[in-house]
């Protein structure tokens, strides 16, 4: 089968022919339909994400169907998406349901062979538990392959309070997502965003207010329109670390800040420690999602009430490689996935 592997920083990705994985008792064997291409796979490619263990086939947003199996309760023919954490299941985080923090956490895509390639390998250790979610038929590809990001973004929404007002900062497939979800909750939602097709984007998804910040102030802007009061919060859907000094001073006191885009590594940002302990700002980061999270991102995307299909707008063959993370680095659109 052909694969893309990740070699190393800033090498280029390898395309290669491997054997199609075999199986042991409790795997299944997906062929991969689409898998979308994450920030983390090109900040690990440039050098700036360390939480890979190269040589390793790239990809953990995963959508596919079930075409072998040694697991009774994952028939070949189901139609699933891969959470690629895996972890011990014993330690204190594991028990409390905050797997993503399990001191021996590995994955598909990170530690173990993903699905920037033809087939994926779910092993036993994911498939007991709860680390395939099956959609029904009617599901396209387009949208299952949102489960794993989508999953994320639910859990950084489960731990704030998004209030009346909430600011996003970047309106990529992130930040469309974040903004979906907060205007379910009837949130007033700013979106700030420098380039006009990711604008529109929002717009069209509901964004109350747009603001473009290499042209505005975003923060007199915020304050304008809140009364002076500022936002009740804000996240930050991007992995540029200058949205940060604004992302503090829109929001009010007491207010939520979540940092959700993961940044380059060694990234050192100054901020006013006296100021944040007066503001008596909530301020969390927000990494990775865990097997309730899935769960719900499961049933979402199910039920089909977000749009997720628009946002897809890059697809790639697996010989495309760098192709495909150019698209995404240069941000010629919004979400982008391999087709292999």
């Amino acid at each position: 089968m052909k694969t893309v592997i990740f070699t190393g920083p800033n090498e280029d990705l390898r395309i290669e022919e491997k054997p199609i994985p075999k199986l042991d008792d409790g795997d299944v064997l997906v062929k991969v339909d689409l898998c979308g291409i994450c920030m983390s796979d090109i900040m690990a490619q440039q050098g700036d994400a360390t939480d890979f263990s190269p040589p390793v086939v790239l990809g953990h947003e995963i959508a596919g169907t079930i075409v072998e199996t040694r697991n009774e309760d994952y028939p070949v023919g189901l139609k699933v998406s891969v959470d690629p954490v895996m972890s011990c299941g014993v330690c204190y985080y594991c028990l409390r349901g905050m797997e993503k923090f399990c001191p021996k956490i590995c994955g598909i895509g990170h530690d173990f062979d993903g699905g920037y390639a033809e087939y994926v390998r779910v092993p036993k250790k994911l498939t007991d538990n709860g680390g395939l979610a099956v959609v029904p038929d009617d599901v396209p590809v387009e949208e299952l392959v949102f489960l794993e990001p989508l999953a994320c973004c639910l859990g950084a929404v489960s731990e704030m309070v998004l209030g009346d007002n909430l600011v996003i900062f970047g309106a990529g497939p992130i930040g469309l997502l974040f903004l979906q979800l907060a205007k379910r909750e009837g949130a007033r939602v700013i979106v700030s965003e420098p380039l006009v097709h990711r604008q529109e984007a929002a717009r069209l998804l509901g964004a109350d207010a747009l603001i473009d910040p290499s042209s505005n102030n975003i923060v007199e802007m915020v304050l304008d329109s809140t009364n002076g009061i500022g936002a009740d919060s804000v996240i930050t859907a991007t992995n540029n670390p200058t949205v940060i000094p604004d992302a503090f001073k829109v929001l009010r006191r007491g207010g939520y800040a979540n940092l959700f885009g993961l940044f380059p590594h060694n990234t050192k940002v100054e901020f006013d420690v006296e100021q944040l302990h007066f503001s008596g700002h909530k301020v969390m980061a927000s990494w990775a999602d865990t097997r309730n999270d899935t769960a719900k991102a499961q049933k979402e995307i199910a039920e089909r009430w977000l749009t997720l299909q628009p946002i897809l707008t890059g697809l790639f063959p697996l010989d495309q490689p760098m192709e495909a993370l150019n698209y995404v680095i240069e941000r010629k659109g919004l979400k982008a996935a391999f087709a292999p």
